[in-house]
């Protein structure tokens, strides 16, 4: 997500796609070049939005969250390796307990990729349609 990334663009693009899930949009290296799996787990409870969310229930205010945290932790993400300390930055991703509220994440596979998604069924909210 380099200094050419359009921020309006991937609206535009998350706008037209409002079946798609979040874990999937995510993903989707038309729209996020780099997001990868883990930066998918983060950014989802970062923004306290749960995966199987259809982009098309998504409020605003979380779809521009969504964007925003994609791209800012991104470069948190690229910072943490060259510094060999990522993982301890990983609040859901492989994770067992919750540091919000202490309860269990869940682990699935969910979405078209079918990917692990680790998520906190409490702090992340599963908007409805």
């Amino acid at each position: 997500m380099n200094d050419a990334w359009d921020p309006k663009l991937a609206r535009r693009k998350l706008k037209a796609l409002p079946d798609t899930l979040v874990c999937d949009a995510l993903l989707d290296q038309t729209i996020f070049a780099g997001v990868g799996n883990i930066i998918k787990n983060e950014v989802l409870f970062r923004i306290r939005v749960h995966p199987a969310t259809r982009l098309g229930d998504l409020p605003p205010r979380k779809l521009t969250a969504l964007i925003n945290q994609a791209r800012a932790y991104s470069f948190d993400f690229l910072e943490w390796k060259r510094r060999f300390e990522l993982k301890k930055h990983w609040q859901v991703h492989t994770r067992k307990v919750c540091p919000l509220c202490g309860g269990p994440i869940s682990k699935l596979y969910m979405g078209t990729t079918r990917l692990r998604t680790f998520f906190c069924p409490n702090d992340q909210v599963l908007y409805p349609p």
